[in-house]
């Protein structure tokens, strides 16, 4: 069931969706409220599998909406973070072996985000102009 947030009535949608004022409440089969701050800190730590959860969960339906005032999406997110990653890649301190398996490391779960954004309609903000 998709969230109205602009009716106003509370109302229950379905057993994670909660309508309530201007907002849309999203909750997981925990009753854990999941929220766009949450998906973003998910991308940021590139947990591929906490990504899926919070999108499941309902958040797949605004997966395109603005994260910031910048008018950024979540996959801009995503590349600024994987961006950062590979900055970090090239500085890292260790033994040759160990950088290499940290650097591969980081790319697989790059590319599992990556996936479970795109699997939901991820895209980037280029071209939209912000709020």
């Amino acid at each position: 069931s998709s969230c109205n947030p602009k009716r106003i009535e509370t109302r229950l949608l379905s057993n994670r969706h909660l309508a309530m004022g201007n907002a849309c409440l999203h909750f997981d089969e925990d009753e854990e409220e999941v929220t766009q701050e949450k998906l973003v800190e998910a991308v940021e730590n590139m947990d591929a599998d906490e990504v899926e959860r919070i999108l499941e969960s309902g958040l797949s339906e605004i997966i395109n909406q603005s994260i910031n005032e910048r008018g950024q999406t979540i996959l801009d997110k995503f590349a600024i973070e994987h961006a950062a990653m590979l900055k970090e890649a090239l500085h890292h301190k260790d033994s040759a072996g160990h950088s290499t398996r940290h650097f591969v490391e980081m790319q697989e779960s790059a590319a599992q985000t990556l996936r479970v954004l795109l699997e939901h309609g991820a895209v980037l903000s280029a071209g939209r102009k912000p709020p």
